[in-house]
């Protein structure tokens, strides 16, 4: 709600702001209130309100019919078969509806203004208090999603392990049909014995959704809600880094292997113990060798970095499991799937 685009005081506040309102959204309306009215009146059953960029809104009476015209019309044309006219009343809607927007606009901005000095004694306890009410909103929250979603509480520790059992990607398992549950997944991830896993499985078999509902699961943690997991002992993390998606630049010249080289970059140049790197088919953005290369060296570099942080990588480049026998802490896994009544 911003105040330069109006609507922000209530209506039924000022009369005068509802009338302008009225106005702007009811023109149509209120145009047939007067012709009906004045056509009763003057029983010149054909009369007419149309409007010009000359005269403006103007009422048009058959030459048949002038002598049913009360005197305090005034005649603005003759034409050869009509006269046109206005009323008092007409002429008066016809200034208030052109104006109607921008008397709008200013009137509500003098309403906001009287309104925020007449609070300003008051703003430090409504301050006070919205920040409380905002708490109060995101717990609340937070208790009904665990409640209505079967969450857990997750624990928070000073160590590195992360651990986390039949655990659920939040916004898919809502987004699933009423016949349908979601596969869960355990997850361990640490600085020593797993500290980075090579994640294969055919196409849609649930690798990103894994790798996400990781990353959802760690900030949910650490925004203090329960989290879609029947148990989860989280780490303390101070960053977690996505390279997830192919999307390119094209106003800044870069493809989408470009994108993809930058974002992974800054992801190696900003690591530290505590982070959670998710990444998802790195190399995909150019071809098989090269990208088999690129993604062989980001295992290597995490894996013999001093931050050694904990690592979920996601691939279809089925020799980089050979770095399992290579490099301590690297562990492949494979997500498969099965068939059941002609569905996936």
């Amino acid at each position: 709600m911003a105040l330069n685009k109006g609507k922000v005081i209530r209506a039924g506040v000022d009369p005068e702001l509802d009338e302008y309102r009225s106005m702007a959204t009811d023109t149509k309306a209120i145009l047939q209130d007067i012709q009906e009215r004045e056509a009763k009146a003057t029983g010149i059953h054909s009369l007419k309100i149309s409007f010009n960029n000359v005269f403006g809104y103007y009422l048009e009476v058959t030459h048949a019919h002038k002598e049913k015209v009360p005197p305090t019309w005034i005649r603005k044309q003759t034409l050869t078969n009509a006269e046109r006219y206005i009323t008092p009343e007409l002429k008066n809607f016809e200034e208030k509806i052109l104006g109607a927007e921008e008397k709008t606009l200013a009137l509500e901005t003098r309403l906001y203004q009287a309104l925020v000095e007449e609070l300003q004694p008051f703003l430090q306890s409504l301050q006070t208090n919205a920040a409380a009410l905002a708490q109060l909103d995101v717990l609340a929250c937070f208790a009904e999603l665990a409640f209505k979603n079967h969450y857990a509480p997750a624990e928070i520790h000073t160590g590195d392990a992360l651990e986390i059992v039949a655990g659920r990607h939040p916004v898919i398992e809502k987004n699933l049909g009423p016949d349908k549950v979601y596969i869960d997944n355990d997850l361990f991830l640490d600085r020593d014995q797993q500290q980075v896993i090579i994640l294969t499985g055919p196409n849609m078999s649930g690798k990103s959704a894994l790798l996400r509902q990781t990353a959802l699961i760690t900030l949910m943690a650490h925004m203090g809600s329960f989290v879609p997991a029947t148990k989860a002992r989280i780490p303390l993390t101070d960053k977690i880094f996505t390279r997830v998606g192919a999307n390119d630049n094209l106003s800044g010249g870069e493809s989408t292997f470009m994108v993809e080289m930058n974002e992974t970059a800054s992801i190696l140049n900003n690591l530290s113990e505590k982070s959670l790197v998710i990444l998802d088919e790195i190399g995909r953005g150019t071809a098989t060798f090269d990208g088999i290369s690129i993604a062989w060296s980001m295992v290597e570099f995490l894996q013999q970095s001093t931050e050694k942080p904990k690592t979920l990588f996601a691939t279809h480049y089925h020799e980089l499991n050979a770095l399992e026998d290579k490099l301590s802490g690297v562990r492949n896994y494979h997500i498969t799937h099965q068939e059941s009544d002609n569905k996936v």
